[in-house]
């Protein structure tokens, strides 16, 4: 048997830097292949799956990395445009994460019957479940595979019934967000949705210690504040927080070329301009209800007045019905009067037509009995309207009849026969131009009803009518040719998920309340493989007289920027998208993690490296993370993208040097050293140092933690196992549903807790050991 080595004093050296002893540098290789090995090294953990025979090519990396990050942090975000083929991302990624068990796809009630057609034809099972049952509190049993949540920006808002009830059925299971527009109002939107599925200290290792904490939790949620120790981003100043490089990990989005194989149409923007002479037949009853009283309480008086104004801005026909609303609430409080009783607070919100959340939230407007449902006090609804509202009520009607200059210009614009999809905010609307516009074949939907012209039909004939016009012959059609619709005019129960790629216009005659909503309505038509290759969008813009009054391009215009804080949209990406942007550049041909030499005026070392947690015994090396840095001449080291993305440019195509020797690679690792430890020791940092914990959680630990004294002195091994990883689990960041699993945890009695360890959640794996290894060397050398 052969003795150990003997290690003596005498043969001890002094080494300049210590972690460089660990880092071993590759090969010599061409600069182009290192430089493709560094760009590589920073794209998001892609899985090795193989995409089915029925995605497109371009969507093989995505699904690779979805499923990636699913595996890592139990869920993630897929945040493509419109259009783009998010359905089958996830159908594939449920394919390969369900382990033979049907995915649950969670989808507005509108696309229930296209989820289940489109998950049949792939032969992928899945069961489909509507938003509204889970509304409802309906939730699906059984064992499932993938969840799949569809327009997941509808679960933006933790108070809403349908989040506090989606939250916890997700504790422990996998789950993808598809959205287009997970910023709707507010920052913090993209906080809330990713919080359904990922923990809140999912990213800490990358510099974000808290998801939530990421955006500014105060009264207007849109500020961002900046984190120290983010990887890759940019610096603190400006909008963009240099914490927000970390949303790579979670959250996967892609902009769309006319060089892809199944690209979106470009589009053809345009605006119509409306002038006040456009509105004279509803600026005048307009200017008479500013001087109806309407409440006593003014917050309640704003509502209505601006509910009418919005109505009003859409059509005579939309301001008739409001009013007719409102008569109908005003009578509704004269008979409850005389009665003796409150009138309900929920007429004066059926009267709002549902526009609550765009205009004022009615939980803001507070209520006499202290409930948002309650009674409204004597005297708050201004019954003296009754006798001059009566006036109005003619004068509207036949407004409704009249010539309308807004229409005219729908009619002018649609004289060129384009096959067009019409929004409007009104249902009132809708009809008005059904009835405005019979010269031509219109078809029509709202919530209620749909039709074309003034004969009714099941919504989904007159949407397959409309889809199949050019299409279809004679023969195969339920109705002639020549009177299938031409045009489709819809409210906004079309504007999310539907495929009407054969519209090659969108207009939206009303504007909607957030760059969202447009966005989701343009989608309709702007998809992957439509036959048109550009598509108009247009936008009525409102007359003077009522911008001034509703803002509507001004909020349109705060909103829209945005997505760009968190790095969404075309305008922020590179937030945090860069990362796979340069990866997505050098992926062709091939790469080698060596170390190579170019020809540069600017002296320097491109430098990659990684970081990966050691593995126990028959276990896997776990990545944590993949970092660039640039060091000068002057020693100087920075991580900034703009300044890495150049350098990786340049090595790629500047004549390369001979290799360096073993000195100079010898001294750039001992200069490493400091940067990379430095990284270590904040990797380290983050997997403890934990978000700030919510009272409950406090709570529950201080208990655990008594429970865990008390084992201990019992000597009971198996219970102090159980209280530590709950410790762990109770101590360290959660989803939405397990922060609400612990509220009900710290109510319970100690013998329940106990009882009840083995049901908790497992705590996330902390790694006390983490291997760097370098990724590439580029030496930058003066000609």
């Amino acid at each position: 048997m052969a003795s150990a080595p003997t290690i003596v004093a005498e043969s001890l050296a002094a080494v300049p830097e210590p972690l460089a002893t660990a880092l071993e540098a590759g090969p010599a290789a061409p600069a182009r292949e290192v430089v493709s090995a560094l760009a590589r090294s920073l794209a998001p953990a892609e899985a090795d799956v193989g995409a089915p025979a029925w995605l497109w090519p371009e969507h093989h990396r995505t699904l690779r990395r979805v499923v990636a990050a699913v595996r890592r942090h139990h869920g993630c975000m897929l945040a493509d445009p419109v259009g783009s083929g998010k359905t089958y991302v996830a159908l594939a990624a449920a394919a390969a994460l369900g382990g033979g068990r049907p995915a649950c796809c969670i989808v507005p009630a509108a696309l229930v019957t296209q989820w289940c057609r489109t998950a049949r034809r792939l032969g992928v099972p899945a069961v489909v479940w509507s938003h509204e049952r889970v509304s409802r509190g309906g939730l699906p049993c059984g064992a499932m595979g993938l969840v799949v949540i569809d327009e997941s920006h509808h679960y933006r808002n933790p108070d809403t019934r349908r989040y506090r009830a989606l939250a916890p059925w997700l504790v422990r299971r996998r789950a993808l967000l598809l959205t287009a527009t997970p910023t709707v109002n507010r920052l913090s939107d993209v906080t809330h949705q990713l919080r359904l599925v990922v923990r809140d200290d999912a990213l800490a290792v990358h510099g974000v210690p808290s998801l939530t904490a990421m955006l500014d939790q105060g009264p207007r949620g849109h500020r961002v504040r900046a984190h120290a120790g983010a990887s890759g981003g940019r610096g603190t100043s400006g909008t963009t927080s240099p914490a927000h490089a970390a949303l790579g990990h979670v959250i996967f989005t892609r902009t769309l070329t006319r060089e892809e194989g199944h690209p979106r149409p470009a589009a053809l923007e345009r605006a119509v301009p409306l002038d006040d002479g456009d509105m004279t037949a509803v600026l005048p009853l307009l200017s008479e209800l500013d001087r109806l009283q309407l409440a006593a309480n003014p917050a309640v008086a704003g509502l209505l007045r601006g509910v009418f104004w919005h109505a009003g801005a859409s059509s005579p026909a939309a301001l008739l019905a409001a009013l007719r609303r409102y008569r109908r609430l005003l009578l509704h409080a004269r008979d409850a009067e005389r009665a003796g009783l409150k009138p309900a607070r929920a007429e004066l919100l059926r009267m709002t037509g549902g526009l609550g959340e765009q205009l004022l939230l009615w939980e803001m407007l507070g209520s006499t009995d202290g409930s948002a449902t309650g009674g409204l006090a004597p005297g708050e609804i201004a019954l003296d309207d009754l006798a001059p509202l009566e006036v109005l009520l003619s004068r509207a009607a036949a407004a409704a009849d009249a010539p309308d200059g807004k229409v005219a210009k729908l009619a002018e614009l649609l004289d060129d026969d384009r096959p067009t999809l019409v929004f409007a905010a009104a249902r009132g609307t809708v009809r008005h131009l059904r009835d405005h516009l019979a010269a031509r074949p219109i078809a029509w939907c709202t919530g209620a009803a749909a039709g074309i012209g003034r004969l009714h039909a099941p919504r989904d004939a007159v949407l397959g009518w409309f889809a199949r016009r050019q299409e279809t012959d004679r023969n195969r059609s339920h109705i002639p040719l020549e009177l299938a619709p031409l045009h489709l005019v819809a409210t906004d129960v079309l504007a999310e998920g539907l495929d009407l790629r054969r519209a090659a216009r969108v207009v939206h005659y009303d504007l909607a309340w957030t760059p969202a909503r447009l966005a989701q309505r343009e989608g309709r038509a702007r998809r992957a493989a439509s036959a048109h290759a550009e598509v108009e969008l247009v936008r009525f813009h409102p007359a003077p007289a009522v911008e001034s009054r509703l803002r509507q391009l001004a909020v349109l215009a705060a909103k829209d920027a945005l997505p760009a804080q968190v790095g969404l949209g075309s305008a922020g990406r590179r937030a945090w998208q860069w990362r796979a942007d340069i990866a997505d550049r050098f992926a062709g041909g091939p790469a080698s993690a060596g170390v190579a030499a170019v020809r540069s005026d600017a002296a320097g070392v491109l430098a990659g490296f990684a970081l990966s947690i050691v593995p126990g015994s028959g276990e896997e090396p776990a990545l944590v993370g993949t970092w660039l840095l640039w060091r000068d001449a002057r020693g100087r080291v920075t991580q900034d993208p703009d300044l890495i993305a150049a350098r990786l440019d340049a090595a790629a195509t500047l004549p390369d040097a001979p290799a360096p020797d073993r000195a100079a690679v010898t001294r750039a690792l001992d200069a490493l050293g400091p940067p990379i430890r430095d990284r270590i020791r904040a990797v380290r940092t983050a997997y403890w140092d934990a978000p700030t914990p919510t009272p409950c959680a406090r709570r529950l630990v201080a208990r655990l933690h008594a429970l865990t004294r008390a084992a201990a002195r019992r000597r009971d091994a198996g219970t102090l196992a159980r209280l530590e990883r709950a410790l762990d689990f109770a101590a360290g960041g959660h989803t939405a549903g397990e922060a609400m699993m612990i509220e009900q945890i710290a109510r319970a009695t100690d013998a329940e807790l106990l009882a009840g360890l083995g049901r908790l959640p497992l705590p996330a794996g902390r790694g006390d050991a983490l291997r760097p290894t370098l990724t590439g060397l580029v030496f930058f050398r003066p000609p």
